[in-house]
């Protein structure tokens, strides 16, 4: 039995949700969480000063169990510091969706540790402290970036809008239920780090203008549910019109998945996953049959699936 004074459970399991961020015009400031896809974090509490990852399945390998390299472990870490904990930690993370896909992979791992850490205490953090270790997690799979359109969703559920970091402050709005998302992820990746990379440093006014324009008005078509607004306003002027370059096929989806209903097509974050947001009247099992033989025929290999929106965000699992 664990003899900290700051505890009052042992362990913890939460299934935290995947996200899709940016959402066309709010580059590093929208996002919205999905149902299903998502990631399961498990914290045990020990004796030691240490912290470990013991276990991670779903990744084929590819992630790294050194603290320094993993989301998990440094916002668990970041959070634990901050508490001047007398207790230490192994994490096991069961990877449930694909990584460096644009889907807020790093950022459910990050939000995962904080929430399930926190839910140990005696004494909890509120919900601004911590999403703010969540974003140190964060922080080392975005070239020390910090920026929170993944995290925000994956941690409060539905539609969030980042207004500001510095002080923390984070809108969610509610999001139609009449809506569904259909997310083709193809079978490639590209990190945050590299998409970054090729964005310019300064745009012009022009390119400003249109972006807030259409990023308010999308807010104003989703309170109001006007869905030819939305569909008018997911056009993104800074960051698409560069990284649709790095997949393949963008235009031709693009092309196909408007005739078939979609409301828009757009990058999912830094990509390569895309996503189009469907009316739930439409035939969306017909359409994702469709676009999975249109796949086919371009001999481009992904996955196509459909998601409500989360409107919970982390779900607690287990608590002991």
């Amino acid at each position: 039995m664990n003899k900290s004074k700051l505890l009052k459970y042992n362990y913890s399991k939460v299934f935290v949700p995947a996200s899709v961020s940016n959402a066309g015009p709010g580059f590093d400031t929208f996002g919205f969480a999905l149902e299903n896809l998502g990631d399961i974090i498990e914290v045990k509490s020990n004796d030691t000063d240490k912290v470990k990852i013991s276990t991670i399945t779903g990744d084929k390998g590819k992630l790294s169990k050194r603290n320094c390299d993993n989301t998990a472990s440094v916002a668990a870490i970041s959070l634990l510091k901050n508490i001047k904990a007398d207790f230490g930690l192994e994490i096991i993370i069961n990877k449930r969706m694909p990584f460096a896909s644009g889907l807020g992979s790093s950022a459910a791992s990050a939000v995962g540790a904080a929430y399930a850490v926190n839910l140990l205490l005696k004494k909890k953090l509120p919900d601004n402290e911590i999403i703010l270790h969540a974003l140190e997690g964060e922080k080392i799979a975005s070239a020390g970036n910090i920026h929170a359109d993944n995290v925000a969703p994956a941690f409060y559920g539905g539609f969030t809008i980042v207004r500001c970091l510095n002080p923390v402050d984070i809108v969610r709005i509610n999001f139609p239920k009449e809506l569904v998302c259909l997310v083709i992820f193809p079978h490639m990746s590209i990190t945050t780090k590299e998409s970054r990379k090729i964005l310019p440093s300064k745009v012009t006014i022009d390119a400003a203008v249109k972006q807030s324009a259409n990023a308010g008005s999308l807010i104003a078509g989703i309170l109001n549910r006007d869905f030819n607004l939305i569909s008018r306003s997911m056009t993104d002027s800074i960051a698409e019109p560069l990284r649709k370059a790095l997949i393949p096929h963008y235009e031709e989806l693009r092309s196909f998945v408007l005739k078939e209903g979609g409301l828009n097509f757009n990058i999912s974050g830094s990509g390569p996953a895309l996503f189009s947001l469907f009316e739930k009247s439409k035939k969306i099992d017909s359409i994702k049959k469709k676009i999975i033989r249109e796949l086919v025929n371009m001999q481009f290999e992904a996955d196509v699936f459909i998601s409500e929106v989360n409107h919970k965000g982390p779900d607690l699992l287990s608590l002991s």
